[in-house]
């Protein structure tokens, strides 16, 4: 994936997959603390950007769902990123 492919839900459970070796369908929608670090460490290296999420992001993200949107919004420019 470039850095340019716009980040979807099938991206986020590929890279949640990776974590655990597991295959994207056995990724629960819940996320843990370290399957969350791992997703925002993974996405900043893929995309060479740093992301500064608030506590409402990191609160919004405790689903499949919640980090895609608030990943999206972060590389879009919607949360703080540099």
């Amino acid at each position: 994936m470039s850095a340019t492919t716009p980040l979807g839900r099938d991206e986020v459970l590929a890279m949640l997959a990776a974590f655990g070796d597991r295959e994207p369908h056995q990724v629960d929608e819940a996320l843990g603390s370290l399957e969350l670090t791992w997703l925002i460490t993974e996405v900043e290296q893929r995309y060479t950007v740093s992301l500064d999420l608030s506590d409402g992001d990191l609160d919004r993200m405790v689903t499949v769902t919640g980090a895609t949107e608030v990943l999206c919004a972060a590389l879009a420019g919607g949360a703080g990123h540099a």
